[in-house]
């Protein structure tokens, strides 16, 4: 595993580079531990120890283990994460579709490197509570990519046949909460022995498959 830090942000201040590396080697050491030990095994006092801090520390960044290795923070999710797919968005291409691929990669961020990186996708097929309390469709996540989306969806809501009265809020709200569908489906799967190492591409290949049949879902059942 890489031990190299990376650059500071820009404009980042040391105190924030210093929270920042705090994070990270919570959440490696969170990843790691329960990959090797197994998510019951493997305890917050254990982690705490991996990344050198104490369990107060620990307590500042995330609010469980099973945050810890999602990389929630206990301030709530990363603003930045959310800005930055939403901005890469190309909602001519389907606004569900669009929309739940933005979800896909709001979800997928990692705070480690390659092999945290890798450690963790693993972690979440074998352990399907952690894509549930990740894709909780009712978090703080979920309240900010709908403010996130709503100007950027601003013309295509417009453009609906809604009930009279709609705010036009919740009609983003409903498209978010639609769009956690496919992600939740995708690891809907039998869990894989323990020696399996899905790729990244194998992972989008399932998800570009829940996709779809979510598309063909929708379309079939239209009224």
């Amino acid at each position: 595993m890489s031990t190299t830090n990376p650059p500071p942000a820009e404009g980042e201040s040391l105190r924030d580079r210093k929270a920042r590396l705090t994070r990270e080697a919570i959440h490696s050491a969170a990843v790691r531990l329960c990959y090797e030990r197994g998510l019951d095994a493997a305890t917050i006092a254990q982690i705490t120890d991996e990344a050198g801090v104490s369990q107060r520390t620990f307590f500042n960044y995330f609010a469980s283990k099973e945050d810890a290795i999602i990389g929630t923070a206990a301030s709530g999710p990363d603003e930045r994460v959310v800005k930055t797919a939403a901005a890469s968005a190309d909602f001519s291409q389907g606004v569900l579709e669009e929309t739940a691929r933005v979800v896909r990669d709001v979800l997928s961020h990692s705070l480690g490197d390659e092999d945290t990186v890798r450690m963790r996708r693993i972690l979440f097929l074998r352990n399907p509570v952690l894509v549930q309390r990740n894709a909780d469709a009712g978090s703080a996540l979920a309240t900010l990519l709908i403010d996130e989306l709503l100007p950027l969806l601003a013309d295509e809501v417009e453009a609906l046949d809604l009930p009279d009265g709609t705010p036009p809020r919740d009609v983003v709200r409903m498209i978010v909460l639609i769009a956690f569908a496919p992600l939740r489906h995708s690891f809907v799967k039998p869990k894989p022995p323990p020696e399996a190492d899905p790729s990244p591409q194998d992972l989008l290949d399932r998800f570009d498959h829940s996709l779809a049949l979510f598309r063909s879902v929708l379309e079939g059942t239209r009224l």
